[in-house]
């Protein structure tokens, strides 16, 4: 089913600078809005055997493309989005993860965690086994990171699309096999805290290197911060499937609005109105607070009723899904452009905070800021490039040119 629609958002390799897929030694870009440590600059990029060789100013070399005035961000980093065009990241399916990672630069994406959902447990280790085999073969196109695990240790009272037969306690047997399907990619995982006994499952998976991140969740306020003291960093997609704040009840959205955690929001008008982002902002700051698009299978689809990770879901007109026949929201169709886009003029965000939403921030709650999220020198050439209106012009995957518009002039 999601043939078509990934091959009708690929380029074609007519129009390119180079030829789309091919790595160029020592190539140079250039623009006169460069986002650099948290502002922009005129300057040139020097890229060289997919890695950021220098930062050097503006017109200082002939480059081999100058952007001019549009906008050079580093490459944005998708850490919750469960598939697109048809496919998910519960099918065991390489041929739709491919396509996938391989369409996600078109909407500025060079690095992601494909996200499972509640599944049984056989159907969990295949579709963990499928993306931890695709990450070994090195495609060019966005990164896979990781494994975002979201459920089976969520809360049946806010498991929003998760499927309830599957739900299960938080156990660190359960999660153990997980990682060894995985082959150890999973690098971050969702977490319902009230149900984690002692929090040994939080303390085990910090341990080895996994983010925590408490969602789907109906935590007191004090658990949760007892969960964050035991070394949860996040909140899943913030204010959704999780018990709402109370002025005498704060619970645990009270404890992702003031913790010093990340949080994730999904920036789409729908799952969260655009003033409570604009709260989310001032409460959090601009360090904190993660854009990600929580986008399911449907993205990309017409409106219409389909079948998703062994759930029906329908998608209305403006590209939310629900369960169908309910009101229960199932994820978005969210392109990450588009809520960089949101945040700015529907949030009143500023662009260089919306930018770090989807770039440096999602890299620290990963621990991978040294090598992606930012523009300096070192890390790894993954680049965005947008005009004013957000749209993506071209995108570069660790120094490649992986994506380019129709509207991009040689």
């Amino acid at each position: 089913m999601y043939t078509w629609i990934f091959n009708a958002i690929l380029v074609s390799e007519n129009n390119h600078y180079y030829r789309l897929g091919e790595r160029k030694e020592n190539m140079i870009i250039q623009s006169k809005m460069v986002f650099v440590s948290g502002q922009f600059i005129p300057a040139q990029i020097h890229m060289d055997n997919g890695k950021i060789s220098k930062i050097s100013p503006y017109g200082e070399s002939v480059p081999d493309a100058d952007y001019e005035d549009k906008l050079i961000v580093p490459g944005f980093i998708d850490i919750h989005t469960h598939g697109m065009g048809g496919y998910s990241a519960d099918d065991p399916s390489p041929e739709g993860l491919i396509k996938w990672l391989k369409a996600l630069p078109s909407e500025g994406v060079t690095a992601f965690l494909p996200t499972t959902t509640t599944q049984s447990k056989e159907n969990t280790v295949r579709a963990l086994k499928n993306i931890a085999d695709v990450m070994k073969q090195n495609h060019s196109g966005a990164e896979i990171l990781g494994i975002h695990l979201e459920g089976p240790f969520i809360d049946y009272n806010h498991k929003g699309m998760h499927i309830k037969d599957h739900l299960r306690a938080p156990s660190v047997e359960e999660f153990m096999e997980y990682q060894k399907a995985a082959d150890n990619s999973i690098k971050y995982m969702t977490i319902a805290c009230e149900h984690d006994s002692d929090f040994a499952l939080i303390r085990y998976a910090t341990r080895n290197g996994v983010t925590v991140s408490i969602g789907h969740s109906g935590a007191s306020f004090e658990n949760a911060m007892l969960a964050l003291a035991n070394g949860a960093m996040s909140f899943t997609h913030s204010f959704n499937a999780m018990k709402g704040l109370h002025h005498r009840e704060p619970a645990v959205a009270g404890a992702l609005m003031s913790s010093n955690a990340f949080a994730e929001v999904i920036a789409d008008g729908y799952h969260v109105h655009p003033s409570v982002v604009k709260i989310l902002f001032n409460a959090k700051g601009n360090s904190n607070v993660i854009l990600v698009t929580d986008a399911i299978g449907v993205k990309g689809l017409p409106e219409g009723v389909y079948e998703i990770s062994n759930v029906k879901v329908s998608l209305d007109k403006n590209g939310t899904a629900r369960n169908f026949g309910t009101d229960t929201i199932a994820g978005s169709s969210l392109k990450m452009n588009e809520g960089v886009k949101f945040l700015v003029e529907r949030c009143s965000v500023s662009v260089e905070n919306a930018i770090l939403a989807a770039t440096l921030n999602p890299a620290r709650v990963l621990g991978v800021e040294n090598r992606k999220g930012q523009i300096r020198y070192g890390n790894d050439a993954d680049l965005t490039v947008l005009d004013y209106g957000f749209g993506v012009t071209a995108a570069y995957c660790r120094g490649m040119l992986v994506y380019r518009s129709n509207n991009c002039r040689d």
